[in-house]
C-alpha cells in the first residue's frame, strides 16, 4: 500500500494512519490522504490472504462533500458489478463500478487533477 502511495507523490500532500492492524493472514488500514489539491481520500482496506477482500476508497472536497466514493459493501445486488459500486456527489447516486485498488483510484484521481 505505501509503495502505491509512493508512486503518487507528486499529487499527495500527506499521509495519516488512522488505524492499521497485521496478522499473519490478515491486514486492515484506515488511512487520511490529503491531496494537493486540499481534497481529501479517505481509505479502508481489510486483506486477507493477499486478496483485498474490503475496501472503500472516499474521495471528498475539502469542504466535506463527496466527490466520489467506490466500495464493496453488498448494499446494491441489483447492479451489474455487485458487490462493487460508486458513489458519485451523493449517497444516493450509485452507480456499478469495477472492482477498485488504491492504483487504480489514485490513477484516476491524478488523471482528474491534471
Amino acid at each position: 500500500m505505501f509503495s502505491t502511495l509512493a508512486l503518487f507523490e507528486d499529487i499527495i500532500l500527506s499521509v495519516e494512519v488512522l488505524f492499521q492492524q497485521h496478522r499473519t493472514a490478515l491486514s486492515k488500514t484506515k488511512l487520511k490522504v490529503v491531496l494537493k489539491d486540499q481534497s481529501v481520500i479517505f481509505l479502508r482496506e481489510i486483506i486477507i490472504e493477499n486478496i483485498l477482500f474490503d475496501y472503500s476508497y472516499h474521495w471528498q472536497n475539502h469542504d466535506n462533500s463527496l466527490i466520489i466514493r467506490w466500495d464493496n459493501a453488498p448494499h446494491y445486488p441489483l447492479l451489474s458489478t455487485f458487490p462493487h459500486h460508486k458513489h458519485v456527489s451523493s449517497e444516493m447516486n450509485v452507480f456499478p463500478s469495477e472492482e477498485q485498488s488504491l492504483f487504480t483510484v489514485l490513477n484516476f484521481i491524478k488523471s482528474k487533477l491534471k
